[in-house]
């Protein structure tokens, strides 16, 4: 968990340390400036304050009245045409002495409330007017503040070495310091009302020829100044970014500002608050939406943003919006980017698990079919460059070959080499796929019903179950079916019999469950069992009965005649013994071949089977010379099995090791119980088996090369194996130095025995 929120406390993280570089390079002044720039454009002008009016010296006046600056006798004329107005400001400089000072000097005495302009002298004092003029009510400085970028944003309304600010002075001189603000030593935010003649301006020439009545200025504040280019009192405003405005309209500006209290007040804290809110979003509401709401709620933030910031400086409140919008902006592309390397190091490791997977998927289809392409060997580029993805591609379309391959090669199998096969939808019963062969099979076996594939619940309808599935068979659906059924068609060829065999199919990840049947045609194995039933009655019948009689009459010879007769007639009962041991195992064989031989499971000691096997075989081995020795415990588990089938096989193996061993050796028999099986060994010490035969001496009337010719049949063995197989065992003959050693492993969990119904 701690990992994970370290994980999202990085997109915020690296924003803020960006955003703080940022700041720290000089940007935040222009992310504030140029935001406030943008707001007074989307603002556009407002209504101009009906209370002051410009009088500008523009290029009309200096056509008039000739060279700049004018006759001081001129100013003095105009202040005449003044009279009403409630406050007078000349935006003009006075600091010489000039000829006419006393006329101008009476005109301000006798005019309205009058400011003249001061300003620095560029060390620490004031150019001020000349003591040789008089009159004036009031100085008021000029002094504008210019931004970074050259653009007039701010006035000190504070006093300037003495002097107060041009529009302070003008208020008081008017007798409205009630309109002054508190805190004028901070610097306040210009609010612009417009560009260029925003308010009522009036040409200088136009006022002194008395085109305008005194009642234009009554109780108005007039501003006197430049306007004309030429002059050079211009500066860039947040409206005129191309032409710059006349200072004595900056001035009406600030004064209409301060008369209406509408100067642009900063909300400082605002941008941190929304930076701290931004910086939550990857550790709350990012991971848990989607890539496409976090989009929407990221627009949506922006224009919540935007949207107060436009409405706040209509009310004339500023804060700096773009700041926090670049926050969000960084951290959510930090975010992106952090989980596009997220995503990355997953596509990269799934990638390079299917890489392993297409080497091996390649391997399996391309070697088995002998083709010159060898799987791709893995790129040592960067899975992710160039050259990585290209060999990613490369792969990829050499999979969509393999896998083309391989369902031409499936293509082939199902339809030119499988038996009749047909799939179903288990939940629908509809057929999904049906290979050629059983396509020709249901059209020769339904003709009367066309020839279009069968639903399940159709095809459940021909066919005929083994023993103790008609139930499930008449209930239908999906799991009607039985592992094994049996099918008899009557087609143009005859009967035909056929074997069915269920298969339940289920597909991960896609949620589909089928039916597959697969179709054998065993007629020819039906008349094979046939055959061989008859030849197991004759063998049974025919042979056993006049083989008896022919064994009952050798044996009273042998008893009754003597010399070589006698031998004769013993030879005779031999042979016809070991004709009768063959008879009997070939039908033991054909009994468990066929299932009619039914195993009995009763549990049973097997140190007792083993003892009685003995006895059995201990007169013919203390005829022969041969000790019989067993090590075999006195107490084992009790064993459930057919207690005669296990009897007759370790007599074989006994009767075998006898025969095969020379007089003086030994016969060992032991028996050993293990947690989960019994363990019987038979080892002699005879001429043994060579390994090359090791293998297949268990099969039917297979003998050793080292038996003479006429001792058995090679029957023995393979009823053994059959025995023991039955019983879920298994037999084998082990490499042992001298003798012959066969080894029986017997599960104690014995598979329950199956029951024949034929």
């Amino acid at each position: 968990m701690e990992m994970a929120l370290g994980r999202r406390l990085a997109a915020p993280a690296l924003a803020l340390f960006l955003l703080v570089l940022l700041l720290l390079s000089g940007v935040r002044p222009i992310l504030v400036n140029q935001g406030m720039d943008l707001l007074f454009r989307l603002r556009g002008p407002l209504p101009p304050d009906q209370r002051i009016v410009i009088v500008g010296v523009d290029e009309a006046s200096l056509q008039q009245y000739g060279q700049w600056p004018f006759a001081r006798q001129l100013h003095a004329s105009l202040l005449a045409r003044l009279q009403g107005a409630k406050a007078v400001a000349f935006d003009f400089l006075f600091p010489e002495p000039g000829a006419d000072d006393a006329v101008f000097s009476a005109a301000l005495a006798q005019g309205p409330p009058t400011v003249l302009a001061v300003a620095p002298d560029g060390g620490h004092g004031l150019l001020e007017p000349s003591p040789s003029i008089s009159g004036y009510s009031g100085i008021g400085h000029i002094e504008t503040m210019l931004s970074g970028d050259g653009i007039v944003r701010q006035v000190f309304l504070g006093e300037r070495r003495g002097a107060p600010a041009f529009a302070i002075s003008l208020v008081r001189v008017a007798g409205e310091s009630g309109k002054l603000e508190d805190g004028e030593a901070t610097p306040r935010i210009i609010n612009f009302y417009g560009p260029e003649s925003t308010f009522l301006t009036l040409s200088y020439r136009d006022v002194l020829d008395g085109r305008y009545s005194a009642q234009v200025f009554q109780d108005r504040y007039v501003l006197v100044g430049a306007q004309a280019l030429g002059l050079g009192d211009s500066h860039v405003t947040a409206f005129t970014r191309i032409s710059p405005t006349p200072g004595i309209e900056i001035q009406a500006n600030i004064l209409a500002s301060l008369l209406n209290a509408s100067f642009i007040r900063p909300v400082n804290w605002l941008p941190l608050t929304l930076i701290a809110l931004f910086a939550l979003l990857p550790l709350v509401v990012w991971p848990l939406a989607g890539e496409r709401r976090n989009v929407l709620l990221n627009l949506s933030l922006i224009a919540a943003v935007a949207g107060s910031a436009f409405l706040l400086f209509q009310r004339h409140f500023f804060f700096d919006y773009l700041s926090p919008l670049v926050f969000l902006l960084f951290t959510y592309l930090f975010y992106l980017l952090q989980e596009l390397v997220n995503a990355a190091r997953h596509i990269l490791h799934q990638a390079r698990a299917l890489d392993r997977r297409l080497d091996e998927r390649l391997q399996l289809v391309y070697h088995p079919h002998g083709t010159a392409i060898a799987a791709r060997k893995r790129s040592t580029h960067a899975l992710l460059s160039p050259a990585g993805i290209q060999d990613h591609l490369d792969r990829l379309q050499e999979a969509a070959d393999a896998l083309s391959l391989q369902h031409h090669f499936l293509e082939n199998l199902l339809n030119r080499e499988l038996p009749p096969l047909i799939l179903w939808d288990s939940e629908s019963g509809e057929p999904v796929f049906a290979n050629a062969a059983f396509r020709d099979f249901w059209q020769a076996f339904a003709a009367r019903d066309g020839s279009a594939l069968p639903a399940l619940a159709d095809f459940v309808d021909h066919t005929k179950p083994r023993s103790g599935e008609e139930t499930r068979l008449q209930s239908g659906g999906k799991d009607a079916l039985p592992q094994l059924f049996d099918l008899q068609v009557r087609m143009a060829s005859g009967r035909r019999y056929l074997q069915g065999s269920m298969h339940h199919l289920f597909a991960p990840g896609t949620g589909f469950s089928g039916s597959l049947v697969l179709l054998q045609d065993i007629t020819e194995i039906k008349e094979l069992e046939r055959v061989k039933d008859e030849v197991v009655s004759i063998v049974s019948h025919e042979l056993k009965q006049p083989l008896t009689v022919i064994l009952g009459y050798g044996q009273m010879l042998s008893e009754d005649l003597d010399g070589p007769t006698r031998t004769y007639a013993q030879k005779i009962c031999s042979q016809a013994e070991r004709l009768n041991r063959m008879i009997r195992d070939f039908l033991d064989i054909a009994r468990l071949e066929s299932g009619r031989q039914q195993m009995k499971r009763f549990p049973f000691p097997l140190q007792r089977m083993v003892a009685e096997t003995l006895e059995t075989i201990q007169t013919a081995a203390v005829k022969k010379g041969i000790q019989v020795r067993q090590d075999v415990p006195e107490k084992t588990t009790p064993y459930s099995g057919d207690e005669a089938l296990l009897v007759h096989a370790l007599l074989n193996l006994l009767d075998n090791a006898v025969k095969f061993s020379a007089a003086g050796t030994v016969v060992q028999v032991s028996l050993k119980e293990e947690a989960d099986r019994f363990v019987l060994q038979v080892a002699d010490q005879g001429p043994g088996i060579p390994e090359t035969e090791r293998q297949r001496v268990f099969g039917k009337f297979q003998r050793g090369s080292r038996t003479e010719k006429d001792e058995g049949f090679g029957l023995g063995l393979h009823l053994v194996h059959q025995i023991i197989e039955g019983h879920g065992g298994t037999i084998e003959a082990l490499a042992v130095p001298v003798g012959a050693t066969f080894e029986i492993v017997l599960p104690k969990a014995a598979p329950a025995a199956e029951t024949s119904t034929q």
